[in-house]
């Protein structure tokens, strides 16, 4: 029974070489070190040599040398005191395992996988909560709120970074406290770190707005009057969804098809929108 005691995280970089030979010889000397141990191939996928199979082109040799490297040694015979993970975005994972070394697919089979969910906003909360205590830093209740806020609508996204996805945010956050920081007068600044909204955002407050923004929107066209009474029916169930808790796509469209005939929208400007 393998017991772990040690694990030793490597890229992709770690292993590729730059001239003939050198990627067996590091690949080597990584697996041979993780003997006894667990070794992590973060983002995997970045040893894809392409070529055949994969979107055409000529196969990278040297990342190729590095599939072929642990195919060979990499056996998952009873008893190998070694564990090997592979992490990765799924697509791409699926991509090299299907058009690589066909040993590799045996190996490390798709089906097995395990595969690991988006974060939800508690557990971000957490992350977050944790990595600005290790950090030394802080932020008020409502800067909290922004920063979940930001990453409900980043989850929606491809390839969704969690953790990773904080630790950004958190960058651009110091970035904007220091220039906010040194705008003030001296005797106004303080030593402890604490980020308000802005710093997360600087368009924070975008909700509270967009009513009057979109009566600004709408305030020079002729002719949707029905149109208008419809989305701030949906502006106001939104509001109410998410004072509840709530997420609002799951009780208002959010995509729209506008349809009729040319110049049936008209501006006081006298421009006309054709839909």
């Amino acid at each position: 029974m393998l017991t772990v005691e040690v694990v030793i995280s490597k890229t992709p970089a770690d292993f590729i070489g730059s001239a003939l030979g050198e990627s067996e010889k590091n690949t080597k000397a990584i697996l041979n070190a993780a003997k006894g141990k667990a070794l992590i191939i973060d983002e995997a996928y970045g040893l894809f040599p392409g070529g055949k199979g994969g979107g055409g082109g000529t196969a990278d040799p040297y990342k190729t040398a590095v599939i072929d490297t642990i195919v060979a040694e990499v056996q998952s015979t009873p008893g190998e005191d070694r564990c090997v993970l592979l992490l990765g975005y799924k697509d791409q994972m699926v991509e090299m395992l299907d058009n690589s070394n066909p040993g590799l697919a045996r190996r490390f089979p798709i089906n097995d996988a395990f595969l690991f969910e988006d974060l939800d906003d508690e557990q971000l909360r957490k992350i977050l909560n944790l990595k600005l205590k290790n950090q030394g830093l802080d932020a008020t209740d409502e800067a909290k709120d922004v920063v979940i806020h930001i990453l409900s609508r980043l989850r929606d996204q491809p390839n969704f970074g969690n953790a990773g996805e904080v630790e950004n945010l958190i960058s651009r956050a110091k970035e904007n406290e220091q220039k906010r920081s040194s705008s003030m007068d001296p005797g106004e600044r303080v030593t402890d770190i604490v980020f308000l909204p802005q710093d997360f955002d600087k368009d924070f407050d975008r909700t509270a707005k967009s009513t009057d923004r979109f009566q600004e929107l709408f305030a020079d066209i002729v002719g949707c009057k029905t149109l208008i009474e419809k989305l701030k029916s949906y502006q106001r169930i939104a509001a109410s969804t998410k004072a509840r808790g709530r997420d609002p796509r799951e009780y208002i469209p959010f995509n729209f098809l506008f349809k009729g005939p040319p110049g049936k929208l008209y501006r006081q400007s006298h421009v006309t929108i054709n839909v």
